[in-house]
């Protein structure tokens, strides 16, 4: 929040005053274990989103993202061997910074016939910042890349579930590929070829270091967000989910303590399971050298038609009819 405002009070916005008026004090920013409510976060960015009329906060802010906002995650991704495991180390920490962490917006990674794939899943409750959501991450992805290679990262297309904005045209300068709209997903695809290459700042020793450090503040973190915990103990293994009762003994409390935690945070248990199980599906979907049967089965249903109710619930379309969309 203390980058946003700033970076907001550079484009000539009060950003003492915008803060304010969403219950935000500026020494906040200064505590280390302050917490900025979701209600202020998102008034502060409709707002500042009315200055931005016609052009693109979201793409803005993750093109002008500073490293230090990401923190001791920065290091580690900067630190590691390759791309791939610099990849690979954002994603299990992807909760650690930024205003639409936990299950809001996840993204995944996938490598597919010569391309490496970034997969958004945005959530729809998310409503008018959505697109705000998803702009920010698109180019902060493209951003941090840049720390991280040295170079620009080699987009070769770029996928979006929504229809074109009226700002359109600030994509193809910041991700200098073709840029597809109204498609089933959003996908940003690169070159493969430099997943392997090594880092100009690898560290063997220092990745360790800022791994510990990242885990350590994930954890804290998330001490309060029981529903991004219970998230993780799913992905383990989401064909065979956990009972609550199972969940609630990893996490040292009762099924019915737990499950009251959940709904606070508007989750159901069983929901939390479904959506686990939808983003793995949408992202194994993207892969066409996997079979349904075999997407199916990866998820723990016994058969297709299992799978395809449940996916036809969560996304109003079947899974072949969602490959479709993607491919076609």
């Amino acid at each position: 929040m203390a980058w946003l405002l700033d970076y907001l009070a550079s484009q000539g916005i009060d950003s003492v005053s915008l803060a304010a008026r969403h219950g935000i004090k500026m020494d906040q920013l200064h505590e280390a274990d302050a917490r900025i409510t979701d209600e202020s976060q998102a008034g502060v960015l409709r707002e500042a989103a009315e200055h931005f009329k016609g052009h693109s906060l979201g793409l803005q802010l993750g093109v002008h993202r500073s490293m230090a906002t990401l923190d001791q995650l920065a290091y580690l991704m900067m630190s590691s061997a390759t791309f791939r495991e610099s990849i690979e180390q954002g994603l299990r920490f992807q909760n650690y910074p930024g205003r639409f962490s936990g299950f809001q917006v996840v993204t995944a990674f996938s490598e597919i016939e010569g391309e490496g794939c970034f997969q958004v899943h945005a959530n729809d409750n998310l409503g008018d910042l959505r697109l705000i959501a998803v702009e920010e991450l698109l180019s902060a992805i493209v951003a941090t890349s840049r720390w991280v290679l040295g170079e620009d990262l080699p987009v070769t297309r770029l996928k979006l579930d929504y229809p074109a904005p009226d700002h359109s045209d600030e994509y193809q300068p910041i991700f200098n590929a073709p840029v597809e709209f109204d498609r089933a997903a959003i996908q940003l695809f690169f070159d493969a070829k430099i997943l392997d290459r090594p880092l100009p700042q690898a560290s063997p020793q220092s990745a360790a270091l800022y791994a510990r450090l990242c885990e350590e503040t994930t954890f804290s973190r998330s001490q309060g967000d029981v529903a991004w915990r219970v998230a993780q103990i799913i992905a383990v293994n989401p064909a065979e989910a956990p009972s609550i009762d199972q969940c609630a003994e990893k996490l040292h409390c009762s099924a019915r303590t737990l499950s009251r935690k959940l709904q606070a945070q508007g989750w159901q248990y069983q929901q939390l399971v479904d959506r686990v199980r939808e983003i793995h599906a949408r992202r194994y979907l993207s892969n066409p050298r996997l079979s349904i049967t075999y997407i199916a089965h990866m998820l723990g249903y016994a058969d297709n038609s299992g799978f395809h109710r449940a996916f036809k619930k969560w996304t109003g379309i079947s899974p072949s009819e969602y490959r479709t969309k993607l491919f076609g």
